[in-house]
């Protein structure tokens, strides 16, 4: 198994709804981090509001704006979570936060957390 001094991951956790997942993810991270190294996750979400979407209904036909006009697209799985879940969904699976924030991606993130995390072990 590689280790990696760093692993980055931009808009992939929001993407997990369930807990399972989530852990499967942040343990892959854990795995594959070498002994200093650190990784950076950046997931939507304002630190303070939580929410999930109905798993069931990923990938049904939705109708989006765009900026070319309305386009039929497949839905997606979402789930945000507050600092405080997603500080205790990192301790839990053993990654120890250097450093968290706020930022954004304009245009299409307004409201981006992020931490960087390390090895605990």
């Amino acid at each position: 198994m590689g280790l990696f001094d760093f692993i980055y991951s931009i808009a992939v956790i929001h993407m997990l709804v369930l807990d399972e997942d989530r852990d499967g993810f942040y343990k892959f991270i854990s795995n594959h981090l070498s002994e200093n190294g650190i990784a950076l996750i950046c997931t939507m979400g304002d630190g303070q509001n939580e929410m999930k979407s109905d798993i069931s209904r990923a990938f049904e036909i939705q109708e989006r704006d765009h900026e070319s006009g309305k386009m039929m697209v497949a839905a997606t799985s979402c789930r945000m979570v507050s600092f405080a879940t997603f500080e205790a969904e990192l301790t839990r699976n053993h990654l120890e936060i250097v450093e968290k924030g706020i930022t954004s991606a304009l245009p299409d993130f307004n409201s981006l957390m992020y931490v960087v995390v390390k090895n605990m072990i």
